[in-house]
């Protein structure tokens, strides 16, 4: 069992609601096997993906070609470890989503159901519920 299996196991039921600047950022509830992340606060979500990112100058065509190249390189390599959590998740039968705004994105775990996701994570575990939502978080 992976420490996240383990973390979402040790969680039976709650809601926890994560602010920043007095506006909340994120609940987080969990029941039943299940945990939902919703995302409240996209500038919150935002602020997390550039702290990853060195340099946010202007960008060019070009640059949104390198941009597209290098997140297809991070795809890759963080694969191997969406995929292991996905797939403990679906052994201990426990599922967690991310959504937006009440609307769900990403589904991982046992009630995952994906189409296309498959052949790019190379796993069954692992859904992309709304493309659009998750481009407009910035993901």
């Amino acid at each position: 069992m992976l420490l996240t299996t383990f973390l979402a196991e040790s969680i039976k039921s709650g809601k926890i609601t994560v602010s920043q600047n007095n506006t909340e950022a994120l609940e987080i509830t969990a029941q039943d096997k299940k945990i939902d992340v919703n995302a409240k606060d996209k500038t919150f979500i935002k602020e997390i993906i550039s702290s990853t990112h060195k340099n946010d100058k202007p960008v060019s065509v070009i640059g949104t070609i390198e941009r597209g190249v290098t997140g297809l390189r991070t795809v890759r390599s963080v694969q191997p470890m969406v995929k292991e959590i996905a797939e403990d998740l679906n052994r201990e039968g426990m599922t967690v989503t991310l959504s937006f705004k009440g609307d769900t994105v990403i589904t991982i775990g046992s009630e995952a159901n994906p189409k296309f996701t498959r052949i790019l994570l190379g796993t069954k575990n692992v859904q992309i519920n709304s493309v659009r939502k998750l481009v407009e978080m910035g993901l």
